[in-house]
């Protein structure tokens, strides 16, 4: 039987610039943040959950905008209101510092960690404690759980943005642990933030389980941001011990995928090999490789225009494609020699930069040709 169910979430980075988008796309992307906040809150109402933990990076930076602080402010009003208790810590983003707008932040049974020495709140009315401690920005070496004590009377639900030990066992700075450090501690459950891809922490099912949710919604192209996003949905039962289900949350996906460009013999070869990518609900980066013919070149400037309508947004990277194949070394035309002085260019330029700029010459210089 449940004692306690829970909703966990963690680095939604409300006010993010995305910088790398067009800016009507990144205020859309904006405003799918806060979208997915509210999403969130009534999952933690649908679901009847009793606490709500945010474990760090609520927001993208420590002066976030004031639409976003007004959204937050609102959701956790709803569920205060609603009799859900909230918990949150600020993370390496959106760090306590003196006159922080989190010592202003006000809703029904909120409650933020502002303190960087372990701090805990007793539930009596859920016979639960839950702990936890603000990101100390000037002391992010120091361990995660450092301190902790445990109560001994009661389940523990444990709060910290924090990085776990690398499998090289390199230590990121930002509060590290190590699993072992999982295992030692005597608590239900450990709700993490920092890394931005869903992952579960615990190799002692009768220990603690230790969870990092993930981004809710992706905020860029990197590896941790692609796909599916979640958050977790999970119940403490009367023996102390967790259960816990992760949750799809985003509407929309963060993408990324690579096409080799060798083997296409048509324009239309590409054309469908992109189509396998298309969705109006993406956010593709799309990288093209290998050696194309030089009708494939010719076509790549016009790429990006002819999918627009088919993507929510497309980033097509064409630095890594090599010289087009079919290019005879021996054409005395203007195009022949304008390739081959590219080309010699591209194979002396000793700066990565310089060779994409090069490159991106060459395909322009070919869909002219391809013109006339």
């Amino acid at each position: 039987m449940a004692r306690t169910k829970f909703l966990h979430t963690a680095d939604l980075h409300l006010s993010r610039p995305f910088g790398f988008l067009p800016p009507q796309l990144a205020d859309e992307r904006r405003g799918d943040q806060r979208r997915v906040l509210t999403r969130i809150a009534d999952l933690a109402l649908e679901r009847e959950v009793e606490i709500l933990l945010v474990a760090g990076d609520m927001f993208d930076s420590a002066d976030p905008d004031p639409t976003d602080l007004e959204a937050v402010t609102r959701e956790f009003t709803r569920l205060g209101d609603a009799g859900t208790h909230v918990f949150v810590i600020p993370g390496n983003h959106d760090y306590i510092r003196p006159n922080s707008f989190w010592y202003r932040m006000s809703a029904p049974n909120l409650h933020i960690f502002l303190g960087t020495e372990w701090d805990t709140v007793v539930l009596d009315d859920l016979g639960i404690a839950v702990q936890g401690i603000a990101f100390q920005r000037g002391k992010s070496e120091r361990r995660a759980f450092e301190d902790l004590a445990i109560p001994k009377n009661m389940p523990s639900i444990v709060m910290a943005h924090a990085s776990y030990e690398s499998f090289e066992g390199q230590l990121e700075k930002y509060h590290p642990f190590a699993l072992n450090d999982i295992n030692a501690i005597d608590a239900s459950y450990v709700a993490l933030g920092h890394y931005h891809k869903f992952n579960t922490i615990s190799a002692d099912k009768s220990r603690a389980i230790a969870c990092y949710p993930g981004t809710p919604e992706g905020i860029s192209f990197d590896s941790p941001e692609i796909g599916d996003r979640f958050v977790i949905v999970g119940a403490i039962n009367d023996n102390g011990v967790a259960e816990i289900e992760p949750v799809k949350m985003n509407r929309r996906s963060m993408m990324n995928a690579q096409i080799d460009c060798t083997s296409f013999e048509s324009q239309a070869s590409l054309f469908d090999a992109m189509r396998r990518y298309c969705d109006m609900n993406t956010l593709m980066e799309l990288r093209l490789t290998g050696m194309p013919t030089s009708e494939i070149a010719a076509v790549l400037e016009e790429l990006t225009d002819r999918f627009k309508e088919s993507f929510l947004y497309l980033s097509l990277d064409t630095s890594s494609l090599s010289i087009p194949s079919d290019l005879p070394a021996d054409d005395r035309t203007i195009r022949g020699r304008f390739c081959k002085n590219l080309r010699q260019q591209i194979e002396d330029a000793a700066d990565p930069e310089r060779r994409r700029l090069l490159s991106r010459a060459l395909e322009l210089g070919l869909a002219v040709f391809s013109e006339d």
